[in-house]
């Protein structure tokens, strides 16, 4: 393997950090020594992975969207703690109490981040068992203090965090916790006001990137917002909980996900109430001829901003700083939207079985797509075709790679990363389907996702022409996953064919696995795909309209089965609402109505439950096509009013998610 390939864990850390201008101090404060973090950026001491995570998440990078490899002992570990999230997230206390006592007996020295983990999770069941303020908040604070110390001190604010820290900080104050100085507190304001009033602060001039800040942000604005309620509301307070919580929705339609949703639109509706008995009349103004105009106002366009590369700017400005018109008209508006969208995820959540408010901190915890080490190389030379001795040859001996297929024996780096490249896959650290250790790169490369989801074919070109000059293209995945992603703007520019598209994505995917392997392996239990070549396989099936179009749909559902197990969804939850939703439609076209819709509710259900919201409008609105196009056959007629309803509930969803060519589509379907 050549050096330019090397993009291996240290490299990305360093070249994650010094991006972000970063110190070594900043960064390794309260997990490691300086000194121990610059061993580690020289791949001189390997870290766990609780520790590689954290310090990734630290520097605001999300675990969500990349594939780790891990060996044996780590992925039993991670399957563990696994165990736990679900048990803890179902409410299955006996079972939870049973795997964290297990997993109590391994804290110990230099176990910061796995003993951290565990009392988090043994606070969480301490609030399932309703347990005192005080016993939460030490429990909190001791948990918080293993990686965040010298709490009281009220440094916090200003140091380098993950969001599952802030979480741990956020649950610490508002149990009474002392979070060290603040402003002084108005005759109506509390220490933990003021307290919760500097979290928010400090989140919004944080690293974080905006899926980190939409998983914590919420969550503190709402607890804040009920910490300012316990006042006597007056006009001005009500506006004041208003704007705060106008911006953490706000932050969640930004990243199309509902962390405490349900709770902060229940509030506003409560508190715009409120606010309408105590507005005086006063000279009439124009009012507001839209929804989103009030809510410009409001400040609910104050989402964590991004650069058009996607690097998070400096935090929003104050809600203090926003004025909302007050006359009837524009509270009026307001009002009915917020309670729309309160009403219609009510019956969303109660029509699936799920819970609507937030009860635990699970989803900040839960990992995505870790693979053993073995597994992957074992069904990864299978799928190829190659022998033991042909996959291990000039690498290691036949017997080694045996037990590293069968996971009896920790691999040396060197063996296992020599083997990955021989099998067309990135050595031990890929995310986001391109490999690079610079973090400007990267964040380009995530823009360019966002602009061709919006059809924004110029700005997609632009970018992956940068791209392309920045990435090393002589790595494999990197020109599979550009070539990918021009060819599809291509055709949304109508500058190729569909038949065009589809040849070209097939050379793509060839870049690091041949279509015949796939299609060998289909229906067997030996199938480990990439994301990047996952997509590849989705592309060519929806885009494929010939004859054989029966046959990669087949072909996509079969691949999807072996690669995302239906006990796993929520863990590889992106590639399944894309890949499913697709297919979902497709065997609507083709008249499978009750297949179709099967596949649309189990969507909706697991999307429900990771509260990701990006698809729910699509997925309502296939439904609804499905029971209409169904009616016909059997020359039947779906009420006028149930499909209006349908259609309202598809505009309100796509509206929450600025999806604009969405909303339009519907509402000109609702006008026909």
């Amino acid at each position: 393997m050549h050096d330019r390939d090397k993009i291996y864990f240290h490299n990305f850390l360093t070249g994650m950090r010094t991006g972000k201008d970063i110190t070594l101090e900043q960064l390794s404060l309260g997990l490691c020594t300086p000194a121990m973090l610059s061993l580690i950026e020289a791949d001189e001491r390997q870290p766990d992975k609780l520790t590689r995570d954290r310090l990734t998440e630290r520097l605001g990078f999300e675990n969500d969207g990349f594939e780790d490899f891990l060996q044996p002992d780590e992925y039993e570990q991670w399957q563990d703690r696994d165990r736990l999230l679900r048990a803890v997230d179902a409410g299955d206390i006996p079972e939870a109490e049973r795997l964290l006592e297990l997993l109590e007996q391994e804290m110990g020295e230099g176990k910061n981040v796995f003993h951290q983990f565990v009392l988090t999770m043994r606070a969480q069941l301490m609030q399932y068992k309703e347990a005192s303020r005080e016993e939460l908040r030490e429990t909190f604070g001791r948990a918080m203090s293993l990686t965040v110390p010298d709490v009281a001190s009220g440094t916090w604010a200003g140091r380098l965090l993950a969001a599952q820290e802030w979480d741990l900080l956020l649950e610490y104050i508002r149990h009474g916790g002392d979070a060290g100085p603040v402003t002084e507190p108005e005759p109506s304001g509390t220490y933990t006001a003021r307290a919760l009033e500097k979290l928010l602060d400090a989140l919004r001039g944080s690293s974080m990137d905006g899926y980190s800040y939409a998983k914590v942000y919420p969550k503190a604005a709402y607890f804040l917002c009920l910490e300012l309620m316990k006042a006597p509301l007056d006009s001005a307070l009500c506006r004041r909980i208003l704007r705060i919580s106008a911006e953490a929705v706000e932050t969640l339609r930004s990243c199309q996900r509902m962390y405490w949703l349900y709770e902060l639109l229940e509030l506003m509706e409560r508190v715009l109430g409120l606010l309408a008995g105590l507005v005086q009349p006063g000279p009439k103004e124009p009012a507001p001829v839209s929804f989103d105009q009030v809510w410009n106002q409001l400040g609910g366009t104050a989402a964590k901003p991004q650069s058009p590369a996607g690097t998070a700017a400096s935090g929003p400005e104050r809600p203090e700083a926003w004025t909302l018109s007050e006359d009837s008209e524009s509270l009026a508006l307001l009002t009915a939207q917020i309670r729309e969208w309160r009403m219609l995820l009510a019956e969303i959540y109660r029509e699936y079985g799920i819970p609507m408010n937030m009860e635990n901190c699970c989803y900040l915890y839960s990992q995505t797509q870790n693979y053993r080490i073995g597994d992957v190389i074992r069904k990864r030379r299978r799928m190829l075709g190659l022998s033991v001795r042909e996959l291990c040859e000039g690498i290691c001996s036949e017997k080694t790679l045996r037990r590293l297929e069968n996971n009896k024996t920790k691999s040396q780096r060197a063996v296992w990363r020599e083997l990955f490249c021989r099998l067309g896959l990135s050595p031990e650290y890929q995310r986001e389907s391109v490999v690079t250790g610079q973090r400007d790169v990267l964040l380009m490369y995530r823009a360019s996702g966002d602009t061709l989801n919006n059809h924004d074919t110029e700005e997609t070109r632009r970018l992956l022409e940068q791209l392309k000059k920045l990435l090393p293209m002589d790595i494999p995945i990197n020109r599979q996953e550009l070539e990918r992603k021009d060819c599809l703007n291509k055709l949304q520019k109508k500058e190729i064919t569909a038949e065009e598209c589809v040849i070209r994505l097939k050379k793509a995917l060839q870049y690091t696995i041949p279509l015949e392997s796939i299609k060998m392996a289909k229906d067997g239990p030996d199938i480990y795909l990439t994301c990047a070549e996952l997509a590849c396989v989705y592309n060519i099936a929806m885009k494929s309209m010939d004859k054989a179009e029966e046959f990669n749909l087949d072909l996509l559902q079969s691949v999807t089965r072996q690669c995302i197990p239906d006990d796993s969804i929520d863990t590889f939850i992106n590639m399944y609402e894309l890949i499913m939703s697709g297919v979902a439609s497709r065997l609507g076209s083709a008249g499978k109505y009750n297949k179709s819709t099967e596949i649309n509710k189990r969507i909706v259900k697991e999307c429900l439950l990771v509260r990701r919201m990006g698809v729910l409008h699509l997925c309502l609105y296939d439904m609804l096509w499905n029971q209409i196009e169904a009616a016909k056959k059997v020359t039947s007629a779906i009420p006028i009013t149930l499909i209006d309803r349908e259609l309202q509930k598809c505009i309100h969803l796509a509206r929450f998610c600025k999806e604009t060519f969405y909303e339009n589509f519907y509402s000109h379907k609702l006008g026909d």
